[in-house]
């Protein structure tokens, strides 16, 4: 089973006016690389939800598992270290900096919890890497777990685009004019 731990965001001392003049580079270098895995990860996820559908019709049929745990390891191998950069500038940099609205970081991180959740919910299944897959595990509850996660993710991106990332490069914007 993936680990769902979780990540404790950095507590920076509270926000004191001026940015540092690196950290304005910095974090707009962190929502740029953040934009371009989002981009990544979509493809990822559209994969992972195709691979689910045809799990949860055809659970028995070996392409279809194996396809199934391909698109999960395509996921998996990046998503904790990605989730980690994301609570650090989010959580910590944006929380501080009063760049994310209550409302948005509460649905951030109600999110995450979901997301956490259905994670530990995910069978323990071995890498597709190392050959066929396991006999003992249920891959219709399995399909369902990654359809769900699969719409989980797909919402994550969405947020992310549309509101979270720009808040945080508004947040360097509104920063950069008190100081």
């Amino acid at each position: 089973m993936m680990e769902a731990t979780q990540v404790t965001a950095y507590e920076a001392p509270p926000h004191s006016g001026a940015m540092p003049e690196l950290q304005i580079p910095m974090i707009s270098t962190l929502v740029g690389c953040l934009a371009s895995e989002h981009r990544r990860l979509d493809e990822h996820v559209l994969q992972l939800a195709l691979a689910a559908n045809r799990l949860a019709t055809n659970p028995d049929e070996p392409d279809a598992k194996a396809r199934a745990l391909e698109a999960w390891d395509e996921i998996r191998r990046e998503l904790w270290s990605h989730l980690q950069i994301e609570d650090a500038l989010v959580l910590s940099w944006g929380t501080v900096h009063q760049a994310i609205s209550k409302s948005l970081l509460d649905s951030v991180k109600a999110e995450r919890e979901e997301m956490r959740r259905l994670l530990a919910s995910m069978p323990d299944v071995p890498s597709g890497e190392t050959g066929m897959p396991p006999a003992l595990v249920d891959y219709g509850t399995f399909a369902q777990t990654l359809t769900a996660l699969a719409q989980n993710l797909d919402s994550h991106v969405e947020r992310y685009d549309a509101e979270v990332l720009p808040a945080i490069l508004r947040g360097i914007f509104v920063t950069t004019k008190i100081s």
